[in-house]
């Protein structure tokens, strides 16, 4: 005590006072900071209730599978630019449109299960068709300007594949194929057929 007394008595007056005025000021900011607490406390608690009132309150989410026939796809000036449905023949397909109103794209299911796109000019000709049938046959085919086959890729069920071309009149001209055992042959207009093993090829007259 004594040692308190001596440290104290050598502390200036006025050191003393601001010290006093500090601890008071310090358990003043104590009260004020659990008052804070508690107050947050409440407002936490009810904008808890709040978001669960409105949750509440909420329409139930839409469902997640919308049904229809067919679609229509506009744009700003509601134009119409797409339309997705079943056809009369049962087929479904997608079809986009240009400005103009004219079909350039075909996505197309067939009833029986054949896929197919078609890429279609301003005109509505169809110039290049990728299908896929039944038996596995897939066919890439291209179109002139007049709509007339000129070319045809394909690969069969069997995992022969063959190339035709033909000439504006879509007759064909030429055409190559290697079947599955690997043996290739190249055909001419006039019927002239080369053929060899597998990686050879034949003459081609054109």
């Amino acid at each position: 005590m004594s040692d308190s007394r001596e440290v104290h008595e050598h502390i200036p007056e006025a050191l003393l006072r601001r010290l006093e005025r500090v601890e008071r000021a310090y358990g003043r900011l104590q009260r004020t900071n659990r008052l804070l607490l508690i107050g947050l406390a409440v407002l936490l608690g009810t904008a808890a209730a709040t978001v669960v009132t409105l949750a509440l309150r909420l329409p139930p989410a839409p469902g997640e599978v919308v049904q229809a026939r067919s679609f229509a796809l506009r744009d700003a000036k509601g134009r119409l630019r797409g339309v997705f449905g079943m056809a009369t023949n049962g087929a479904s397909q997608l079809v986009l449109q240009d400005e103009s109103g004219h079909a350039r794209l075909r996505l197309i299911v067939l009833g029986d299960g054949s896929p197919g796109l078609t890429l279609i000019d301003q005109k509505g000709r169809s110039r290049a068709a990728l299908g896929l049938l039944p038996d596995e046959t897939i066919t890439l085919a291209f179109a002139d300007r007049q709509g007339i086959s000129r070319a045809a890729l394909g690969l069969t069920a069997r995992q022969a594949a063959s190339l035709a071309l033909a000439d504006s009149d879509g007759v064909t001209r030429a055409g190559m194929g290697v079947a599955a055992d690997g043996k290739s042959t190249v055909t001419s207009l006039n019927g002239e057929r080369g053929s060899g093993g597998s990686g050879g090829v034949g003459s081609l007259r054109v």
